[in-house]
């Protein structure tokens, strides 16, 4: 996995639910590990308890939006799985549960909407909940981009 883009953001300066996202390198690396349970806790605890946490986003969140999206526009996860569905399916249900805070934190619309062009590529995945997220992500994005 090429880490420039995350080897780029000064992540100590940036928090999640549990303070400086000191951690997110590590997460971000275990969303494409070969270890399952970590690709499982990289999901459920650090992307849905630490960057996006009970609906709250915290200065971590643009960041790892874009490096989210990143690994799914140049990493082959197509047989990557966590918590018993496509990893690609988790991915962007995360991009877009941040989405939906956009009006309230104009950073996170920025970042969200750079994984618009992706959306196309899953809007006829297999997995119908994957094809439902990439939806969701295309509409979102027709109205960032009008607004």
């Amino acid at each position: 996995m090429d880490t420039s883009l995350i080897d780029s953001i000064d992540w100590k300066n940036l928090v999640h639910a549990y303070g400086p996202a000191i951690d997110a390198p590590k997460e971000l690396a275990n969303l494409i590990g070969d270890d399952e349970d970590d690709r499982d806790d990289a999901v459920n605890g650090f992307l849905y308890s630490s960057a996006y946490h009970q609906g709250t986003v915290y200065s971590c969140t643009p960041s790892v939006i874009r490096c989210v999206i990143y690994i799914i526009e140049t990493e082959d996860i197509s047989s990557l799985e966590t918590i018993g569905a496509p990893l690609v399916r988790e991915l962007l249900c995360f991009v877009n549960i941040c989405a939906r805070t956009w009006r309230f934190v104009p950073e996170i619309g920025e970042a969200a909407f750079v994984g618009c062009n992706l959306c196309k590529d899953y809007l006829d995945h297999a997995d119908s909940k994957t094809s439902a997220y990439a939806k969701e992500l295309t509409d979102f994005c027709k109205v960032y981009e009008n607004s």
